[in-house]
């Protein structure tokens, strides 16, 4: 072996080194924190720390799993006051995706009981006011759709939710329930109508190549919807609009 291959080796070997460290240190870094948050505390209020850590890991993510985002229409969002957004579910990236890009806000999510059991990411979904839903105990799911409307009406948080209910896994959008648009009704906030596409693709395409990631902000629907229209009807309409949006990406291919 020559001297200039075995420098090259040395220095190829300590360039993955100090990646790896740095990976380890993101790692720790997230690990340590997560234990600050107690799973046994109600937390009342979010904390602009915990939500920059968390959006961190996002982004992280994001990188790793080597996705390359397109962004329309994000000045349409209302930043300066808290809403419900409602989006079609691809993937688990989808929420990722939403908190990276609207990071100026905060926003606290309705999930399946099941994610809040996920090592560590439970403890920063505790403390960023997550809200688990179960689907199967009508009296329980409508405790967690009163606790989101207060959230917002008390202005201390902005919440997402997937109206399909689960994640659509052959791509098809399924019906949206109207229950979810009884949030933005209730607390009379505007309803900020995203669409997600390409995250499905993610976990097929890595580690091979990028995946392109679409996240298009729709419309944002004023309160005053409610005074002519019922959540059947604007639920209906939302979806016709996401529903829209994927057929014209698919046409442009």
């Amino acid at each position: 072996m020559t001297n200039t291959l075995r420098t090259i080796i040395i220095i190829a070997a300590v360039i993955v080194g100090l990646i790896i460290l740095f990976h380890l240190f993101l790692w720790i870094f997230w690990l340590a924190i997560s234990l600050t948050i107690s799973m046994k505390k109600e937390y009342k209020k979010t904390n602009r720390f915990y939500n920059w850590v968390f959006v961190l890991w996002y982004r992280y993510m994001m990188i790793v799993g080597m996705l390359k985002l397109h962004v329309t229409g994000y000045e349409k969002v209302p930043f300066g006051t808290h809403f419900l957004l409602v989006s079609n579910h691809r993937s688990n990236f989808d929420n990722f995706v939403q908190c990276a890009v609207l990071k100026k806000t905060q926003i606290a999510y309705i999930s399946k009981p099941e994610n809040f059991k996920i090592p560590m990411g439970r403890r920063y979904m505790r403390r960023g006011l997550y809200l688990a839903i179960a689907r199967n105990n009508p009296r329980e799911a409508m405790g967690t759709i009163l606790k989101a409307i207060d959230y917002i009406k008390n202005d201390i948080v902005s919440i997402g939710i997937f109206p399909e209910g689960s994640r659509s896994k052959d791509g098809n959008l399924k019906d949206f329930k109207p229950g979810s648009f009884k949030i933005a009704e209730k607390a009379a906030c505007p309803v900020v109508v995203c669409c997600m596409q390409g995250t499905e693709n993610i976990a097929k395409n890595w580690p091979w190549k990028k995946t392109d990631v679409y996240m298009d902000i729709l419309d944002v629907i004023d309160p005053a919807v409610w005074k002519e229209k019922d959540t059947v009807q604007v639920a209906a309409e939302v979806q016709n609009m996401i529903q829209k949006k994927i057929e014209e990406k698919i046409e442009a291919k």
